[in-house]
């Protein structure tokens, strides 16, 4: 009995002194011994730990410059405005380590005196815009893999390597940087984890491997020389992503290639430039020694005019603008159904003599307007006027082969003839038509582009233009 009296008072009197002891802790301030990181904050109010850590956050953000190695390279990356020390946090952690109930605050304090309270890894806040930014700057967000290392072309074979294409891994890099920047580890280089880049990189191979099949053609740029044709190359790239994904890090995959050849072949461009005639059509020049310069000088800017496939040629840029410093004179003309001199005068006859030409060629009319009057020099619906920044006169080329504007004008005679390669015998025949109109005033005229096969089977009649002139 006597005992169990003692023990009973010993438990009483050591309830009542841990009683007491709990009572002790100072509720207001932060148990003795209490480090963040090496911050000694045992003590403090909240308030106070949370001011000195903020100058410790401060200090870490002026010297927050990290060296991280990726692919062999280094990159300094700034991460102040990205990854701050949250020190409010931090001092809400270390003032909560000896306030939660009553009783607990005993055993808080106890651990206090013989072990100390020690936050190793105080809680970083995250600027995710901020911390892109910061990897965009230092150049690590557009590091990779370089695109060559993972593939090569074999034998009409794409040669995949999986898991060769990496990229920097965003996420777990932040979380080594955290690390470093909560135990102030400014020195040590961190490398960089990866991950896989292999899906995206396919992209980029795409785009370095799929080549569009281009014809042999002209250099305007290198004085026309021949620029060679271009074979297509392709790849299934859904079923290359799907054996990525199918198939195991350093895996060798082999996709098939598929190969276009141009329609033009550059030893075809050489054999058949220029080789055929394509049209021909001749005007007779007459009038004073001015209107014969001024044509003679037009022919002489628009002969050997070259247009690539799909090219378009402009008078009005070809020939330039007309007056007495380039070279033209005053001659006849007509403005707003009356004839003028102005300079320039004639030179639609070399206009309307490539117009015809280029309707026999079966070349096509981007533009084209009639005269106020009927030509002398040629057929009503066959003319084509021109006026410097005001009408103009255009083809193009709907041929694939290059076609060439040779202009010859000698013996009083203007000769157009356009010369490019023919690749079928379709041939040419014009039909204008003139209207019955109720005025006396005007003539009308409908200009038609008949084509026919070499065995005279029609293959299309095509409507070029409507004509109105004044009688």
């Amino acid at each position: 009995m006597k005992r169990f009296t003692l023990f009973l008072m010993i438990l009483l009197l050591s309830a009542a002194g841990y009683t007491v002891f709990c009572a002790a802790a100072d509720s207001k301030r932060i148990l003795p011994d209490t480090m963040v990181n090496d911050i000694d904050v045992s003590g403090m109010t909240q308030k106070e730990a949370a001011e000195v850590l903020k100058s410790d956050s401060e200090a870490r953000r002026s010297v927050s410059a990290f060296t991280v190695a990726f692919e062999g390279k280094h990159y300094q990356i700034d991460v102040s405005d990205a990854l701050i020390l949250d020190y409010e946090g931090a001092a809400r952690e270390a003032y909560r380590e000896g306030h939660s109930s009553f009783f607990k605050r005993g055993i808080a304090r106890a651990k206090a005196y013989f072990t100390g309270n020690h936050i190793e890894h105080p809680p970083i806040a995250e600027d995710t815009k901020a911390y892109h930014e910061a990897l965009k700057a230092c150049g690590l967000s557009d590091a990779a893999t370089d695109v060559k290392d993972t593939y090569q072309l074999e034998e009409g074979k794409l040669i995949l390597t999986t898991g060769a294409a990496k990229k920097p891994d965003e996420e777990r890099l932040k979380e080594k940087l955290i690390l470093a920047l909560q135990t102030k580890d400014f020195q040590t280089v961190i490398p960089c984890p990866a991950v896989s880049n292999d899906l995206e990189n396919l992209e980029q191979i795409y785009k370095e491997v799929h080549t569009e099949p281009r014809n042999a053609t002209l250099d305007r740029k290198n004085d026309y020389a021949i620029k060679e044709a271009v074979t297509g190359v392709d790849f299934d790239k859904e079923n290359a992503k799907k054996i990525l994904l199918e198939t195991k890090k350093g895996d060798v995959s082999k996709i098939d290639l598929f190969y276009t050849q141009p329609q033009i072949s550059t030893e075809d461009l050489k054999e058949h430039l220029f080789a055929d005639s394509l049209s021909s059509y001749a005007t007779k020049v007459t009038g004073r020694q001015n209107r014969l310069v001024n044509v003679s000088l037009a022919a002489e800017k628009c002969n050997g005019t070259i247009l690539l496939s799909g090219e378009e040629f402009s008078f009005n840029k070809t020939v330039g603008a007309q007056n007495a410093q380039t070279g033209f004179k005053k001659a006849g003309a007509t403005l707003n159904g009356k004839p003028v001199q102005a300079y320039g005068g004639g030179i639609c006859q070399v206009s309307s003599t490539i117009f015809a030409a280029a309707l026999f060629a079966n070349l096509e009319i981007v533009e084209r307007w009639e005269h106020d009057y009927v030509s002398s020099y040629i057929a009503a619906g066959m003319d084509a006027a021109v006026a410097w920044n005001e009408l103009d006169f255009r083809i193009a080329n709907n041929t694939s082969y290059p076609v060439r504007i040779d202009v010859d004008y000698r013996d009083g005679y203007l000769t157009v003839t356009i010369r490019g390669t023919k690749t079928d015998d379709a041939f040419v025949r014009i039909q204008t038509e003139t209207l019955d109109t109720s005025s006396a005033d005007w003539l009308e005229v409908d200009t038609y582009r008949n084509v026919y096969t070499e065995n005279r089977s029609q293959l299309f009649t095509e409507k070029i233009a409507h004509s109105a002139y004044r009688r």
